[in-house]
């Protein structure tokens, strides 16, 4: 049999049989497993497709998994709080990851803490990066969403003076902020966000306008995309998914969908989750329909006819799904990762300065505080004393007293 070119990653509440697990898409067959406590909803991501990163729920600590080593976890890194919300950047270098309102910039190769970012006002829900690595949104109970322009961020992270602020701050909704969707595209990618408040709304990254507003009668808690940006998905409190046409004509700025399928103002609905829809990813070729549900239950939707072809039971509520291309170590379970990650540290990074010594040889320093302190009066030697060490001195090969 082929292998899979692309395969689901899942997380539950309970962590009784795993914490994540793989699953192939055309078969609904467990590929792999990785063991340790339960992950965080919006707190699984892969790392450079060698490495899966998941932050535990209600501890202060992330744990990391080689893809090869399945049962043996890599690394414990422990934070200064429990880890809400986290994400990679497409390249690996950066993980940003928020500990309340606060958000936590690593970069991986070395684990220095860069910088801590303090804009929010209440716990971030969830943080997402550009395809390009460029910015990444954040999301929080607060209601606002923040734009950060990763590599502004970084080129003043050492000046304390200075807290970095976001491009863009959206304050539209009303409620809490559930979920958050970034599309393709880098810095002019679209950007859709749900809430509590029943609306679900899309936003331009470029020039950070609001594009368009979904009205629903229902509580929103999870929104993805397909790959064209032509559907958007909707999960809502009451288990059912809706789609949104977003080239369909006549074309609003702002439109009502009632949740009753019988309504004129109904959208395409997928049915089946008995409760709160927790998380939705798309397949690469915009077939198929991952969705995770507090029922316990992951489902793979056919997109084109909005029928369930397969159901994957777990122990308990859904908490992450991602749909990722099958990393090579999972197929190969004896293949090596082709790099390592440092431990995180917890105190941020102190650069160090680049100086000349007398030889010309480039030397790094730090800088150093020293207090001053009264010296003690030296009291005077014995005489004889004295001239006793000079006796003793004289004796090794070499010594000249100093002239007085």
């Amino acid at each position: 049999m082929a292998a899979p070119y692309e395969v689901v990653i899942t997380s539950e509440a309970s962590g009784q049989l795993w914490n994540s697990c793989v699953w192939d898409m055309s078969s609904g067959t467990s590929l792999a497993t990785f063991k340790g406590g339960s992950s965080n909803p919006r707190a699984l991501c892969m790392l450079g497709n060698e490495y899966l990163l998941g932050a535990l729920t209600n501890k202060p600590l992330i744990h990391v998994w080689t893809l090869g080593r399945r049962e043996q976890m890599q690394l414990r890194m422990v934070c200064s709080g429990p880890v809400s919300a986290m994400d990679v950047s497409p390249d690996g270098a950066y993980c940003v990851a928020a500990v309340g309102e606060k958000i936590h910039i690593w970069q991986v190769a070395t684990g220095n803490l860069l910088t801590v970012l303090t804009r929010h006002y209440q716990t971030v829900t969830c943080i997402k990066f550009t395809d390009d690595g460029g910015h990444f949104v954040t999301s929080s109970e607060d209601c606002l969403l923040l734009v950060w322009h990763l590599a502004s961020i970084l080129s003043n992270c050492h000046d304390l003076s200075r807290q970095p602020e976001p491009i863009h701050s959206w304050s539209s909704h009303s409620l809490p902020v559930t979920d958050i969707h970034v599309g393709h595209g880098g810095g002019r990618a679209r950007v859709a966000s749900v809430s509590l408040d029943h609306t679900c709304k899309l936003y331009d990254l470029s020039s950070g306008q609001l594009l368009c507003n979904f009205i629903f009668n229902i509580s929103l808690t999870a929104v993805t995309m397909d790959a064209a940006e032509y559907r958007l998905f909707v999960g809502g409190t009451n288990g059912v998914i809706y789609q949104i046409n977003l080239f369909e004509k006549p074309a609003k700025t702002e439109q009502h969908f009632h949740s009753s399928s019988s309504s004129k103002d109904s959208a395409p609905v997928f049915q089946g989750h008995s409760k709160q829809v927790t998380c939705l990813a798309v397949s690469f070729d915009d077939t198929v329909l991952v969705s995770g549900s507090n029922d316990c239950t992951v489902k793979l939707w056919d997109i084109s006819s909005r029928q369930c072809i397969r159901t994957i039971t777990h122990k308990g509520a859904i908490t992450n799904v991602l749909v990722v291309p099958t990393p090579h170590s999972i197929l190969n379970p004896d293949a090596r990762p082709t790099f390592l990650i440092q431990q995180f540290k917890r105190n941020l990074y102190t650069p160090m300065e680049t100086v000349a010594d007398e030889t010309g040889i480039q030397r790094e320093t730090v800088d150093i505080r020293i207090k001053k302190r009264k010296m003690e009066e030296v009291k005077p030697h014995n005489e004889n004393r004295h001239a006793e060490l000079l006796g003793e001195m004289s004796k090794f090969a070499g010594y000249r007293p100093r002239p007085q």
